[in-house]
């Protein structure tokens, strides 16, 4: 202040020095000084003040036009992948950046107070939005309900096993508890890949960080287990959620890991059922020489027994298989290799084991029976055949094993498919199966499908012949099949009848130049 004081006398003395014998000049300066100059500066003043005031008003009515704008529509942005997003209350989706600035402005123009800041207003807006980042949004009650509703059933048993795996998904986009390890069965490989694909698609970020299909020496600590229904292995139970909700779920993760504070502290503190705590944390409480006693235990038997028909040798090969048939009953992969096990096992029962035969003597298991009988019946009746693509359905080979056992007057152990499709991928891994369903470049000497086909339709033609001729469907000459082999019975047991579809595809393969508009044989299929 002393210095502005100081230079203001100085120029005033140099003026009034300039201008001392000038007296005109000098009533100018003395009237410019005490009567202009402070009119002057008043209105500078008063134009500051308004200026300061209006740049306030404008400034405050721009943030509250933010703030409203920024509430009323949600929307986000992932730097990740350059891409916006907006949330409606219920679904969230991909938004493109010339539609929000179309929003932006347009709210902008309706406020004629802001226009004159629209550019400003619209910087700022699309600035806070995309310091908006998805991975913090805080979904709406009825969006999280919507993503466990198609979770739970399609994919995941229950509520609670879908909300762990929320978290975990969570977990990793947020790059949390990264030393964890969660396995998933294989079942659900392709559903975790497919997501993991979308995910990076869309936000730039992985879930599968954690997740695995195998054990591979991990430590048991750090090991969850999520179950999955077995339905995800076919696509059908999940492509439509992935193609139409990914992002709710992925944003329903994201929240519900920092709701919960990481998938670990979810399942040890939030969830309230027991026995789903129990099997995510089985790997992590399981003491190993326990649990093979628990196996050795429940599997196997020691006592003396008189029935010829029970196995009293068990091979190293089936304990494997039982082994299998253990961990599944738990919901749990093979966290041991077969090697170490194996040594276990031999010392645990060394008065059992037999190098020589590999094999566990004078012990039986009440699993073996039903096992042993159906690779009997495989190793009698079903012959490889790699030149000539043929297949049986699994349901097939249930329906020809009950066969085969009632003509060897045995007492049929029924099995389920998927018990069937364990055995054969066990004791024959070379065998191919496509789909869990068919069992690809076998034949089976109980019974020629291409036979039976091939005689109703001798027997057909022989109806044909009798009369006027007209066009047969491809569908009746199937339903004359089903009809011939419904009436015949095998082995005191039903005829076994192909399905539709096998029955189409033979007659296409062997009759094509016979067959008009995919439907009809025409009359000279008859002469063949």
């Amino acid at each position: 202040m002393d210095l502005l004081k100081t230079t203001l006398y100085a120029s005033i003395d140099d003026l009034l020095l300039k201008y001392k014998d000038d007296e005109y000049i000098k009533q100018k300066l003395e009237n410019y000084i005490c009567n202009q100059l402070p009119n002057i500066l008043n209105n500078l003043k008063a134009n500051q003040i308004e200026r300061k005031n209006r740049i306030e008003e404008m400034t405050n009515e721009k943030e509250q036009f933010i703030q409203q704008f920024l509430h009323n529509n949600q929307y986000f942005f992932m730097s990740n992948t350059n891409t916006f997003f907006m949330y409606d209350g219920l679904h969230y989706q991909i938004f493109s950046e010339d539609d929000i600035l179309h929003h932006v402005l347009s709210s902008i123009s309706k406020d004629r107070y802001l226009m004159s800041w629209k550019h400003k207003t619209k910087v700022n807006v699309m600035k806070k939005i995309k310091d908006n980042s998805l991975l913090t949004t805080i979904p709406e009650s009825e969006t999280i309900q919507f993503v466990l509703t198609h979770l739970v059933g399609n994919i995941f048993p229950n509520k609670e096993t879908a909300k762990y795996f929320l978290c975990v998904v969570g977990d990793s986009l947020l790059k949390k508890n990264s030393h964890l390890i969660h396995y998933v069965s294989n079942n659900g490989k392709n559903f975790i890949k497919c997501l993991d694909n979308v995910a990076n698609l869309l936000i730039g970020g992985h879930i599968s960080n954690t997740m695995k299909y195998k054990y591979y020496d991990h430590s048991y600590d750090n090991f969850r287990i999520v179950q999955m229904n077995d339905t995800v292995k076919q696509e059908s139970s999940w492509m439509y959620i992935l193609k139409t909700y990914t992002l709710d779920i992925l944003c329903v993760s994201c929240h519900y890991s920092q709701r919960f504070h990481g998938s670990d502290n979810y399942i040890n503190n939030h969830c309230n059922n027991n026995n789903i705590r129990q099997n995510i944390l089985f790997v992590k409480n399981t003491v190993l020489t326990d649990l093979i006693q628990e196996f050795i235990e429940n599997y196997f038997d020691k006592t003396e027994v008189k029935d010829d028909s029970i196995i009293k040798q068990i091979s190293w090969k089936d304990v494997q298989y039982l082994w299998k048939l253990f961990l599944d009953s738990k919901n749990c992969p093979s966290i041991i290799f077969m090697n170490n096990l194996k040594n276990i096992m031999t010392t645990q029962l060394s008065h059992h084991y037999d190098d020589n035969q590999d094999s566990f003597l004078n012990l039986s298991s009440k699993y073996l029976p039903s096992i042993q009988q159906f690779l009997k019946f495989w190793d009698s009746s079903i012959i490889l055949n790699e030149d000539e693509e043929d297949h049986f359905e699994i349901d097939e080979l249930i329906s020809m094993f009950k066969s085969w056992a009632l003509a060897e007057n045995e007492i049929h152990n029924s099995l389920t498919e998927q018990q069937i499709v364990d055995i054969i991928q066990h004791f024959y891994p070379n065998i191919e199966i496509v789909d869990d369903k068919f069992v690809m470049n076998v034949n089976c000497s109980i019974w020629d499908k291409k036979f039976d086909i091939e005689k109703s339709l001798v027997e057909l033609k022989h109806e044909l012949n009798q009369k006027e001729y007209n066009p047969i469907s491809i569908y009746d000459a199937y339903t004359h099949y089903c009809k011939l082999n419904t009436s015949s019975v095998a082995n005191n047991f039903p005829k076994l009848i192909v399905h539709k579809s096998y029955f189409e595809k033979y007659i296409f393969e062997q009759y094509s130049e016979y067959i008009q508009d995919n439907k009809w044989l025409i009359e000279d299929w008859l002469y063949t």
